[in-house]
């Protein structure tokens, strides 16, 4: 089944809309890189306790003034192309991004008129080795049999 694609839409790492029904609120802290000012008795409460959804563990500092933990989100997505084809093997250039996108961006690219495929794609086309992380990946479109 095919479908006709109007929007490709792409939300980076912690982007969240409560304005809008069809977006789910997510913890997009979950499993993420997380220091602390200090260890707690060397490192036996980790930062990582914090953002590992188990609610009966925790992190822990040291005694001192002004502790603090701090959430990497991330902003791993830079330089991308999305392509939409009929079949792996078979994609099309819809849309291309330049820079770095930032945490809560959020990035539209609008495919050309009647653009139709079953498959869409999003790859990091530039720099060294690179992570893909995205929040969310959202397509807009008519189904069509």
């Amino acid at each position: 089944m095919a479908t006709v694609l109007q929007c490709f839409a792409l939300l980076c790492a912690c982007y969240i809309d409560t304005t809008l029904s069809h977006f789910e609120l997510k913890n997009v802290t979950y499993s993420k890189k997380v220091s602390l000012s200090s260890g707690y008795q060397g490192n036996t409460y980790p930062g990582s306790l914090a953002v590992n959804g188990i609610f009966s563990d925790f992190a822990h500092t040291s005694t001192e003034k002004s502790p603090w933990m701090r959430v990497d989100l991330g902003h791993q997505l830079h330089d991308f192309d999305a392509r939409v084809g009929d079949t792996i093997h078979h994609m099309h250039l819809c849309g291309h991004f330049t820079g770095v996108a930032y945490n809560g961006q959020r990035i539209a690219i609008w495919c050309p008129h009647n653009t139709v495929g079953g498959y869409v794609q999003v790859q990091i086309v530039a720099g060294s080795a690179s992570v893909l992380s995205p929040a969310e990946i959202l397509v807009w479109g008519v189904h069509m049999n």
